[in-house]
């Protein structure tokens, strides 16, 4: 994986596949999250967008996120935490 270190990023669209962002801030920036090969520590987002694929364990990208710091308008978007693809019927007693 190639590192990142130091950079600062404004108004860019990014894919974080295949990257590890060290350091890095990331102002106004839309960033795209579609496999789990990616890290990033000690970054911080400012009005950024992250947009997850669904299909990824939430878990772990949890973890990942939590790796860095975010404004009050960076928003991460993961579709199916919204609008759950199934609904599933619990027994009843």
């Amino acid at each position: 994986m190639e590192i990142i270190e130091n950079e600062h990023f404004e108004n860019e669209t990014i894919s974080f596949d295949g990257f590890t962002f060290q350091n890095c801030s990331f102002r106004k920036c839309v960033i795209f999250i579609q496999t789990l090969d990616f890290n990033f520590k000690r970054c911080s987002f400012t009005e950024s967008m992250l947009y997850v694929d669904p299909s990824l364990p939430i878990l772990d990208i949890h973890f990942r996120l939590n790796q860095s710091t975010y404004d009050k308008t960076t928003h991460c978007i993961r579709k199916d935490c919204q609008y759950p693809r199934t609904l599933l019927q619990l027994p009843t007693h």
